[in-house]
C-alpha cells in the first residue's frame, strides 16, 4: 500500500506541473510582444520559463528593487540620516538643516523636542529657519507622471521632511443623521477642510484637495455608514519646509518650550555647530518602507541622497539616477542599451524600460553576494500577507510564500520576487504587462506552487 501511494502521489506530480506550465507559459505568450517574463531557479542556476523575456518593457514601482540595491550597497545598511537643530540661545532663534530623511515622522520630532529640553532649551523667539540645501529645489522629478495631482503618491521630494510630506484626513462616523467627526493627522494651521459628511446608510464619501495661496484646502462631502470604520484620504503637501516649521513650533509648545513670538518660518543657511543631531532609523529600515508600500517619495528621497553622499555634492535625481546606472552597469547590467531606460528610481513615469531578464540579473547577484539579500527578502511584501501583495494571491499555494516587488501604473502591472519551493530551492520571479494587460496571478500561483 505504501508503495501505491508513493507512486501515485508521483504521477500526480507528473501530471500537475506539466499543465501548470502549459498554463502559465500559454497564458503569457497569449500577451505577445506587452509582456516579458522569466523564472529562474536561483539553487540550481537555470531558466525554467522565458517568454519575450529580453524584450524591454516598463516595470513600474518594481525598478525599486535597483534603487534599493544600489542604496543598501553604496550607503550601507546602517546608514542613518541625519537631521540637525541650531540654537541660538540668545535670540531663541533656530535654525533646522535637513539631509533628507524621508522617514521623519511626528514619533521622532517629539522625541527631538524632548532632547533639546535635556539641551537646556527652555523658550524660543518663534523664528524658525529651514536649510533644505541639502538636495536642490526640484520637489518633483522631471520624469515623474501626474505633476499637478494633489495625491499622495506625487509628495514632493525636499531636503527637510515630515511624514512623507503628506497630511490624512480622517472622517469618523457618529449617529445616523448627524454630521461625521473629521480630522488631520496633524492640526496645520494651513490646512482647511471644508464640506459636511453626514452619518448614514452606506459610505460614499466624496473628497478634493486644491491649493490656494499659502493654503491647503480640502473639500469633503457625501455619507458615511454609522457601523463604518474610520474613512482615511492622504494628500500630498505643496511646501515641506513651511509643513515642517509649523509641526516643529507646536511640538516645541507642546513639549512645554514657550515662544516668545508668533511663527515665523523662512529658508536660510544654518550656520556654526548643531545643539542637537537626531538620526534616522537605519537605512534597511526605510528601505523596507519603501519596498512594503511601494512609496514614490522615499525612492526619489533615496536616489538624491545617493548623489549627495557618494558625490559630496547637491543632491540631484540625474546624478543619482547616474549612480545607480553606474552600479547595475558593475553587475552586469546595462540599462542604457537596447532600448533599456532608467529615468526614475521609483518607477512613477512612462519612461522606464527594462526585461524581465534584467531584474532576474540583479536577484541572482543578490543571491550569489548574500550582503544584502536578508535586507532585500525582508522588505519586499509577502503574498497575502501585508504590503502590496496583502489582497493578492489567498487561498493560493504561494501565499505567504512569494515575495515580491509589485510595479502598477496606468496600462502596466509587474511582479518581481522570491520563491522557496517545497523542495527547498530558491526561484526567482519576474513578469512584466504593458498594455492594460493584468498579470495572470492564478496561473502563476499554480506554476509556482508545482516547483
Amino acid at each position: 500500500m505504501r508503495i501505491k501511494f508513493i507512486s501515485s502521489s508521483i504521477a500526480t506530480i507528473l501530471l500537475l506541473t506539466p499543465t501548470a506550465f502549459a498554463g502559465l507559459d500559454g497564458t503569457l505568450k497569449k500577451m505577445g510582444k506587452n509582456v516579458s517574463a522569466q523564472v529562474f531557479n536561483l539553487t540550481q542556476g537555470k531558466a525554467l520559463l522565458n517568454v519575450n523575456s529580453e524584450l524591454p518593457l516598463n516595470p513600474a514601482s518594481s525598478v525599486k528593487l535597483l534603487t534599493a540595491y544600489t542604496a543598501l550597497t553604496k550607503l550601507g545598511i546602517n546608514y542613518s540620516f541625519k537631521t540637525s537643530f541650531y540654537y541660538a540661545s540668545k535670540k531663541g532663534d533656530f535654525c533646522v538643516k535637513g539631509g533628507g530623511d524621508p522617514s521623519f515622522v511626528m514619533e521622532d520630532l517629539y522625541l527631538v523636542v524632548e532632547a533639546l529640553k535635556r539641551k537646556g532649551v527652555e523658550d524660543f523667539s518663534g523664528k524658525i529657519a529651514i536649510d533644505s540645501s541639502v538636495f536642490d529645489q526640484e520637489m518633483y522629478p522631471e520624469d515623474r507622471n501626474s505633476q499637478d495631482s494633489e495625491r499622495a503618491y506625487n509628495a514632493p521630494i525636499s531636503g527637510l521632511n515630515f511624514n512623507y510630506n503628506t497630511i490624512s484626513v480622517f472622517v469618523n462616523p457618529t449617529t445616523k443623521g448627524r454630521a461625521a467627526r473629521i480630522g488631520l493627522d496633524f492640526p496645520f494651521d494651513f490646512v482647511k477642510v471644508t464640506g459636511k459628511v453626514m452619518t448614514g446608510s452606506g459610505t460614499d464619501v466624496s473628497w478634493d484637495k486644491k491649493g490656494k495661496g499659502d493654503e491647503e484646502i480640502v473639500s469633503l462631502g457625501g455619507k458615511i455608514s454609522e457601523d463604518a470604520d474610520e474613512w482615511r484620504k492622504p494628500f500630498r503637501i505643496r511646501d515641506p519646509a513651511h509643513a515642517f516649521g509649523e509641526a516643529f513650533f507646536k511640538m516645541l509648545n507642546h513639549g512645554g518650550v514657550p515662544t516668545r513670538g508668533a511663527m515665523q518660518v523662512s529658508k536660510g543657511t544654518c550656520i556654526g555647530d548643531p545643539i542637537f543631531t537626531y538620526n534616522s532609523k537605519p537605512l534597511s529600515f526605510v528601505v523596507g518602507l519603501m519596498d512594503k508600500y511601494s512609496n514614490n517619495f522615499i525612492a526619489d528621497s533615496l536616489v538624491k541622497t545617493l548623489a549627495s553622499e557618494v558625490n559630496h555634492q547637491q543632491g540631484t535625481s540625474d546624478a543619482g539616477l547616474k549612480l545607480v546606472r553606474t552600479e547595475m552597469k558593475k553587475i552586469g547590467i546595462d540599462v542604457s542599451s537596447d532600448g533599456r531606460h532608467v529615468v526614475s528610481g521609483s518607477g512613477l513615469t512612462d519612461g522606464n524600460d527594462l526585461a524581465a531578464t534584467d531584474f532576474v540579473a540583479l536577484l541572482k547577484h543578490i543571491y550569489k553576494e548574500k550582503l544584502v539579500l536578508p535586507e532585500i527578502l525582508a522588505s519586499l511584501p509577502i503574498a497575502g500577507t501585508d504590503g502590496t501583495l496583502k489582497k493578492k494571491y489567498i487561498g493560493t499555494d504561494v501565499q505567504g510564500r512569494l515575495r515580491g516587488k509589485t510595479g502598477t501604473l496606468n496600462g502596466v502591472q509587474s511582479l518581481v520576487g522570491i520563491y522557496p519551493t517545497s523542495s527547498g530551492d530558491w526561484v526567482a520571479v519576474a513578469v512584466i504587462a504593458n498594455g492594460g494587460h493584468s498579470i495572470p496571478e492564478r496561473e502563476l500561483a499554480d506554476y509556482l506552487g508545482g516547483l
